[in-house]
């Protein structure tokens, strides 16, 4: 197949209004501002922070395209039997920062946002432009590129696209190497004279009007991106009030068949983090982030504690993945290390644990230290993941290795039906497969040790962490009773079993784990279990009842410990 290489023009246009003098008063005053600004966020990306704020955008901006990608993939599977798209379909998806100079010669920071689409035949029928079709909606590729578009822009990433940003949206379509020779036009788009574009690589200027028709796949082409272009403008909400330049990238194909029949979008966002990079280094400047600066005491003072950690984020389909328990429990680690001064061979962690994982690289590994120690030792579990409860709001962890073929309503699904209640029998065959926590509090019974510290980051009442429905279970109308430990275990729960437990979703935690280890930072981890527990209590609620959803952590204690849990130590003197 013969490629040609393509490229961009930008176009900018300058709206006037009727007042000249004013706009240029104006104009001036503005560009002042803006100039400051982008000097202001050039210096601080200069600054001592640089490297931890390029680090916590990047990872906005991946959190953001995973988000988009689990989105995108539901829309798809979705859509209706006459707008699907075929297997051999390939949707290629790029989110990402990219650094620029902008027009005063200030360096800016961008976002860039890609979306491409190739189809292969599939039994004679394909997604892409029937021949010498050019309206969007004639194209399935077409019409789901531009939803998913606004989707992007409207739903998953609306604060890059704040009124009056300046973006380059580039458009691409493409047409098969049949030669157009006269096409009737409607007008669909408005008649155009003389607009740049490039086609095949080279600079060129299209005219199309309903008079001359369609007489080029030049012109073809670019009435496939006009087509684009009118979708955009007028179903994506937040490019209504951004200041857009188009651009318009065509080619055709040396071949012929609909899989020549492309289209793309690409928006480039000029300065897109200008706000966040302001107010991220105001927060290091405060010392907000739990991420960076943690403290550091002297290596393996804490030669006493022994710590598992299991942070489960990806789950088998039709299982939502829970966001950031990777970073929880890399955090979690880093602060038993250096902030306890835990040794790092003492501190285990167990990304996406399974039930065998659990119990023997886990719970065996504690026990045999436990007997090995004679009991003088002392541990802390930490879990974040998936939790669910059974009829009797019984919570159980939910370990990666689901069995999704075992469960009727969740086989070959890519997202779970939250509207239909769960069977008893799919009910009873999901839950066999998790692990209840008194189980795994039982599982410790007569073991010699002096205390266990369970700390678990996880919402048990059938729904996600970002609030989002998980399962469709039936409960008992009877509220939970709550668990009674045995033995010298304290557990620390993110909120009641039959309540939501949220993450805080600018700190990339849970709110649990996000002040417990703020707590700890601030303490340099000298603080008992009842000051900690206490102050990451008050703070969850006043945090998560400000952004419109309480969460109220809990503690309970085994029997033996109910009345000295409180001057526990995680950090041993």
């Amino acid at each position: 197949m013969h490629t040609i290489q393509t490229g961009v023009l930008m176009i900018q246009i300058i709206h006037f209004q009727k007042n000249i003098q004013k706009l240029f008063l104006f104009g001036i005053l503005m560009l002042g501002c803006f100039g400051a600004k982008a000097q202001m966020t050039e210096d601080i990306l200069n600054g001592e922070y640089r490297e931890i704020i390029l680090k916590q955008l990047q990872k906005n901006v991946e959190k953001r395209e995973a988000s988009f990608r689990e989105r995108a993939e539901r829309y798809l599977l979705d859509l209706p039997n006459e707008s699907k798209l075929y297997d051999e379909s390939k949707l290629a998806i790029k989110a990402d920062l990219v650094s620029g100079v902008n027009s005063d010669g200030h360096a800016e920071l961008n976002y860039k946002f890609t979306i491409e689409y190739t189809c292969r035949h599939f039994e004679s029928v394909t997604d892409n432009y029937p021949t010498g079709a050019y309206l969007c909606e004639q194209s399935n590729a077409s019409m789901a590129i531009c939803e998913l578009t606004r989707m992007m822009v409207d739903e998953i990433a609306p604060g890059y696209f704040k009124a009056g940003k300046k973006t380059d949206i580039k458009l691409k379509a493409s047409t098969d190497i049949t030669e157009v020779s006269h096409l009737d036009y409607g007008g669909e788009y408005g008649e155009f004279r003389y607009i740049a574009a490039r086609y095949n690589g080279e600079s060129v200027r299209i005219s199309v009007s309903r008079e001359s028709g369609i007489t080029s796949n030049a012109q073809l082409a670019f009435m496939r991106a006009q087509g684009l272009k009118n979708k955009l403008e007028n179903s994506v909400n937040h490019l209504k009030n951004t200041d857009n330049t188009f651009s318009y990238d065509t080619r055709s194909y040396s071949e012929a068949g609909s899989m020549y029949r492309n289209v793309g979008i690409e928006i480039l966002v000029h300065a897109a983090f200008d706000e966040e990079i302001i107010e991220m280094n105001e927060r290091l400047i405060n010392d907000e982030y739990i991420d960076y600066n943690i403290p550091k005491i002297d290596e393996n003072k804490n030669t006493k504690t022994y710590v598992l950690v299991i942070a489960n984020e990806r789950y088998p389909r039709p299982l939502p993945d829970v966001p950031y328990a990777y970073n929880d429990g890399e955090m979690m680690q880093q602060y038993c290390i250096r902030t306890l001064g835990i040794p790092q061979r003492q501190v285990k962690i167990i990304e996406d644990a399974t039930m065998h994982q659990i119990k023997k690289e886990g719970v065996t590994w504690l026990k045999e230290i436990a007997t090995s120690q004679k009991g003088d030792c002392q541990f802390i579990i930490y879990y974040a993941g998936h939790g669910l409860t059974d009829y009797d709001r019984n919570p159980y962890l939910v370990p990666k290795d689901i069995d999704i073929s075992r469960i009727k309503s969740m086989r070959k699904k890519n997202s779970i039906d939250v509207e239909s209640r769960m069977s008893r029998r799919d009910t009873k065959r999901l839950l066999e497969q998790c692990l209840r926590v008194d189980t795994l509090c039982a599982w410790f019974n007569r073991v010699p040790v002096k205390s266990i510290t369970m700390i678990v980051d996880a919402t048990f009442d059938g729904n996600q962490r970002d609030g989002e429905p998980l399962v469709n279970m039936k409960l008992s109308d009877k509220r939970s009773k709550g668990l009674r430990l045995r033995n010298d275990i304290v557990l620390i729960s993110a909120a009641a079993f039959d309540k939501t437990a949220f993450v805080f979703d600018e700190q990339h935690h849970g709110f649990l784990t996000y002040y417990l280890l703020k707590e700890l930072k601030s303490r340099k981890g000298d603080v008992d279990l009842y000051d900690l527990y206490n102050s990451v209590d008050l703070e969850v609620q006043r945090e998560s009842s400000l952004q419109g959803q309480l969460q109220e952590p809990t503690v309970t204690v085994g029997g033996k410990l109910k009345d000295t849990w409180g001057s526990i130590r995680l950090k041993q003197q």
